[in-house]
């Protein structure tokens, strides 16, 4: 936890989509400046691959489990975009087209506050295994 921080709850919903965001993005870092692979057998290596909320973040429940919201980032890259905040639009506009940008800032005015939908997590559950069924992969629970 760092200084001065909330450490936010986890859920298996948070869980599932992370993992649906790691392999959706072929388990590589989605900034284009690095664009390192990583090992998913590898629980050294799968530890440095996150999936990061980059234009709200997890805190903001109404995009927490939005997939335009979320690219993998290694941790290093991870770590310089929440030092550097601003660049998180231009890291947004290298991956989504301009109404998928206008989308998120909707969802993020129509924001609300409350519990976890209760669809999310089997939702994330099933994304996930579909893209590892594509993929020719087991995949793990």
């Amino acid at each position: 936890m760092r200084f001065g921080k909330q450490k936010i709850k986890t859920s298996g919903a948070d869980k599932w989509f992370s993992k649906y965001i790691r392999y959706r993005d072929k388990w590589t870092c989605q900034n284009p400046k690095c664009n390192k692979e990583f090992d998913p057998k590898n629980g050294k290596e799968r530890r440095r691959l996150h999936c990061a909320h980059i234009g709200y973040g997890r805190a903001h429940i109404p995009t927490r489990w939005e997939a335009l919201n979320c690219m993998a980032l290694c941790i290093n890259c991870h770590d310089w975009l929440d030092q550097h905040p601003m660049r998180a639009f231009w890291l947004m506009s290298q991956k989504l087209s301009h109404e998928e940008l206008v989308w998120l800032q909707l969802q993020y005015k129509g924001r609300t506050r409350g519990r976890i939908p209760k669809h999310v997590e089997k939702e994330a559950r099933e994304k996930y295994k579909k893209i590892c069924r594509g993929m020719g992969i087991k995949y793990v629970d």
